[in-house]
């Protein structure tokens, strides 16, 4: 994901904000009303900061022609602050209002007036040009006889809630045909800003610049498709607004290295296996050996003092030669039935007495047995459980009922077909943060609900959306990498909600750096741990 944000907008002990639409326009309310801010001031900020971003994006724009066209609300008004700081520093600029003049008002068409004086009064005037839209053809013809370098989506912004309405729809069809790159100004116009979707049609940004906070639309569903890269620009609202605007129903907040950092467990001097923390894997079947040696090997490798996997009988001669490193346990198993509930977790009791964290789930089967073993476990233990692969299968049907037993110490980690299957099939996920936020909260487990990127919903009603991460980490086997560093982490000592954030950022980063150097179609899921190392010392050392 490619986002910059300012650091002083965030203390490095908490995550970046990222505001509803409804959310951001309560920080402007309170930035003019309560810290009396003027919203004039607002808009010019914003379009100063909308000019340094393209300026450090595209280099300086003296000599440049820039088209922007503009809506005429809030959205067009900061374009038209671009459109006279643009001018200021030697571009020539042609500015399109989607509009009639006079439907302009407040600090739109007061920047609008200010455009108009500047084409009277500057001796280089000519280098400025405001039309109103009046048909495609027209404009179509206007754009080629003025060969815009690059173009500035200022039409509409956060407010948008339905589809986008001809002849703008036109003019985004045609905006999208074009080479020369395309700054959004907020988020692209027919972008919805709370969930994502594509509403009719909408602008793909190259580059977007947004106002204060990132915007949740920006970074879910076809939010990061038609964003670009995302800058999030200062603009003078105070912190404490932002904060404040944070706290409100379907905020989030994005995952960022600092605070990853700051919370990452540290050894002891003295440390030994133990106390270093123990991790048990619950996993793997016959065939399904692969996805618990993965998870004990993560586990490990992200500090886990001691890993034990414990599988069914049959495979653990397997598991063993696999796993040097990792002791292997085999549990009592029937050839048709899986695991014998009762055997198999009287089996497990010295190691649950002796493990600070459980994983319980990949490559274990979905054997009748073997679920009712699965679900008796979860009922018996009180440690922090990370539940994966056919550990939520075997939850499917009974979630609500052995919630119940979770006291917030569950990470669930489904990616959306075993969340559909845990929720029930018709689950709405069009906005997958209040999903996962009110998911969480019903099962009182953190929620890790997998995908590009994957949101973390919290028992508290607290919702992250993971800051790294590509499309490298496509590829079997990661969900077991997942699930065995949330273990190792829990092992150490961090919460069910930190240990996931932490896993799932660190885990993404790792994947960045992988493709930064190579071809992210070559990665494999054991490449996350071959490479975590360098990037824990590189990117997390404390």
């Amino acid at each position: 994901m490619s986002a910059n944000y300012s650091p002083s907008m965030s203390p490095t002990d908490s995550f970046p904000p990222v505001l509803t639409a409804e959310a951001m326009r309560a920080a402007d309310e309170n930035a003019i009303e309560d810290f009396g801010i003027p919203s004039f001031t607002l808009m010019e900020s914003a379009g100063r900061a909308i000019v340094d971003s393209v300026a450090r994006h595209y280099g300086p724009m003296r000599d440049q022609t820039v088209a922007i066209i503009c809506g005429k609300g809030n959205n067009g008004g900061d374009g038209l602050v671009v459109a006279r700081q643009l001018f200021a520093r030697g571009a020539t600029v042609d500015v399109t209002l989607m509009s009639d003049p006079d439907e302009l008002r407040d600090d739109p068409a007061h920047n609008l007036q200010l455009l108009r004086r500047l084409i009277e009064s500057a001796s280089d005037g000519d280098r400025l040009a405001i039309c109103s839209f009046d048909t495609l053809d027209a404009f179509e013809a206007r754009m080629e006889a003025v060969r815009p370098d690059l173009f500035v989506d200022a039409m509409l912004g956060t407010g948008l809630t339905s589809d986008v309405r001809a002849p703008m729809s036109s003019v985004v069809q045609w905006l999208n045909d074009q080479a020369a790159p395309v700054v959004a100004v907020d988020v692209p116009t027919g972008l919805h800003s709370n969930t994502g979707a594509i509403l009719g049609d909408t602008v793909a940004a190259d580059h977007t610049v947004t106002m204060a906070a990132y915007k949740s639309g920006l970074l879910v569903g076809e939010g990061p498709r038609v964003a670009g890269s995302v800058e999030v620009a200062e603009i003078g609202i105070p912190a404490f607004a932002i904060e404040s605007a944070a706290e409100a129903p379907g905020c989030a907040r994005l995952t960022a290295d600092a605070p990853i950092r700051a919370t990452l467990p540290t050894r002891a001097q003295d440390a030994h296996k133990y106390s270093a923390g123990m991790a048990l894997v619950v996993g793997g079947a016959p065939n399904y050996t692969g996805a618990p040696v993965m998870t004990s090997r993560a586990a490990a490798r992200i500090g886990a003092g001691y890993v034990m996997c414990a599988t069914a009988e049959p495979a653990q001669s397997t598991l063993a030669t696999k796993m040097t490193e990792i002791p292997t346990q085999g549990l009592p198993t029937d050839p048709e039935d899986g695991l014998h509930p009762g055997p198999s977790l009287e089996a497990l009791q010295e190691s649950l007495g002796k493990a600070r964290a459980l994983c319980i789930g990949p490559g274990l089967g979905r054997a009748s047995g073997t679920q009712r073993f699965v679900r008796d476990l979860l009922e018996h233990t009180d440690l922090p459980v990370v539940i994966d692969a056919d550990g939520l299968n075997a939850l499917a049907g009974h979630i609500d009922t052995w919630s119940k037993h979770a006291n917030g110490q569950w990470i669930l980690t489904p990616h959306v077909g075993e969340f559909r299957r845990l929720a029930g099939g018709d689950v709405s996920l069009d906005d997958r943060l209040q999903t996962a936020a009110s998911y969480a909260e019903r099962w009182n487990s953190v929620l890790i609900l997998k995908g590009m990127p994957s949101v973390v919903g919290c028992p508290d009603g607290s919702v992250y959306i993971n800051g790294t991460g590509n499309p490298a980490l496509a590829t079997a086997g990661t969900g077991d990498v997942l699930s065995g560093f949330c273990a190792g982490l829990l092992a150490q000592g961090l919460s069910p909600k930190r240990a996931a954030l932490s896993a799932l950022h660190i885990g993404g980063a790792v994947a960045d750096e992988y493709a930064a150097q190579y071809s992210a179609q070559t990665m494999q899921a054991l490449d996350l741990i071959d490479h975590l190392p360098h990037v824990l010392t590189e990117r997390f050392r404390p």
